[in-house]
Parts: C-alpha cells; sequence; structure tokens
C-alpha cells in the first residue's frame, strides 16, 4: 500500500510539474508576440526590425524597452546581431540592472547569446508570420 501511494504522489508531482512547463512556455510566448505585435503595429515593418526601431527611439520607457530587447532574444533571429553588438558596445558595464532607468546591457548580452546559439524557445516562433493581426495590442 505505501508503495503505491509514494508511486501515485511521483506521479502527481510529475504531472504538476510538466503542466507548470507548459504554462512557462505559453505565457512567455504570448508576452514575446504581445511585445512584438506593439513593435509592428508601430513600425508597420517586420518583427525584428520594427523591435529595433521600438528600442532605439528615445520616448518608449526603458521597461518596454528592455522587454523589446527581450524579445529579440526569444525570437533568437541572427538579423538582429549587428544591431545588438552595436547596443552591446554603446552600454556601459553595468553590475545590477534598472530596467524602469536605462537599457539593461545584462539583456542586451543574453540577446546576443540567444540569437547566436539558439535557446529552449526560439523553436516556437518559427511561424510567427501568423502572428500578424492576431492579437489585440494594449
Amino acid at each position: 500500500m505505501k508503495k503505491k501511494t509514494v508511486f501515485l504522489s511521483v506521479i502527481a508531482i510529475l504531472i504538476f510539474a510538466s503542466a507548470l512547463f507548459i504554462y512557462s512556455f505559453f505565457v512567455i510566448y504570448k508576452d514575446v508576440k504581445v511585445v512584438c505585435l506593439k513593435a509592428q503595429n508601430e513600425y508597420q515593418e517586420d518583427f525584428v526590425s520594427s523591435l529595433i526601431k521600438y528600442i532605439q527611439e528615445d520616448k518608449n520607457s526603458f521597461r518596454t524597452r528592455n522587454s523589446a530587447i527581450w524579445a529579440l532574444g526569444q525570437l533568437a533571429d541572427k538579423e538582429a546581431l549587428p544591431f545588438l553588438y552595436e547596443l552591446d558596445n554603446s552600454l556601459p558595464a553595468q553590475e545590477k540592472c534598472s530596467y524602469n532607468e536605462y537599457l539593461c546591457k545584462y539583456e542586451v548580452e543574453k540577446a546576443i547569446r540567444w540569437c547566436e546559439q539558439g535557446n529552449i524557445t526560439n523553436w516556437m516562433y518559427q511561424k510567427r508570420s501568423s502572428w500578424y493581426s492576431k492579437l489585440p495590442v494594449e
């Protein structure tokens, strides 16, 4: 009886962990989609070009520009690398990042790494052309 209880507990934990893992992917996907569509809606170009312009625009808050840098990394599109290298070189060294006060070098370096090597979620964005006009932008 005890072995059966332990086995069922392990199965329940595995199911819960799997559901949490899948939900995390869904949240990341949705957040990237919202950031991409917001930038694309504003600049009317492909997602990578729109995100780059969004990041370059000083009128946008640092928080949303840092989110756009993160989204570029999530997409892991090599087309973003020249811009990210340039941005990385222009930013001073930072011990800690304040997402609301300046562009975060850590986010840029992470985006570069993901664009160069890929990441665990970039497969989700292979069919991003289907996103156009599918999600209302906040």
